[in-house]
């Protein structure tokens, strides 16, 4: 199965089942969804930031285990460097987490399933965004 890499947004409205993911979920019935390293420090931050108890944040994991890791590689800091250079020469800012994300999706040739609206084919045109908007 090919694989699609889920931002942040995406994770954390599919952990929270939000009806915003039901576009999403539909669209990975034919992937196997991946997350970012930077995905999983993101969704452990907000979790700590919110002092989520021992249940929750054990609900959290369970979720993440969902999902198949993409670490850090030397592979992936040459894709992100790429990632960063098509915004900067598209007239785009990209936050350097973000450029994490779009680097996964980049180095494997995967699909970007986003709600963060600083994802574009502008900002980043080596990749497939599939962005639903609200």
């Amino acid at each position: 199965m090919r694989p699609a890499v889920v931002d942040t947004s995406v994770a954390s409205m599919m952990f929270r089942r939000r009806t915003s993911s039901t576009p999403y979920e539909m669209l990975l019935v034919n992937y196997e969804p991946c997350v970012s390293f930077q995905t999983i420090a993101e969704m452990r931050h907000g979790a700590l930031l919110a002092q989520w108890g021992a249940r929750t944040r054990e609900e959290l994991e369970s979720f993440l285990n969902g999902f198949s890791l993409i670490g850090y590689s030397d592979e992936l800091a040459t894709a992100w460097a790429e990632v960063m250079v098509d915004a900067q020469r598209a007239g785009r800012r990209l936050e350097a987490a973000d450029a994490w994300i779009a680097a996964t999706a980049r180095l494997l040739n995967a699909p970007l399933l986003t709600h963060d609206k600083d994802f574009s084919p502008e900002a980043v045109p080596s990749i497939t965004v599939h962005r639903f908007a609200e």
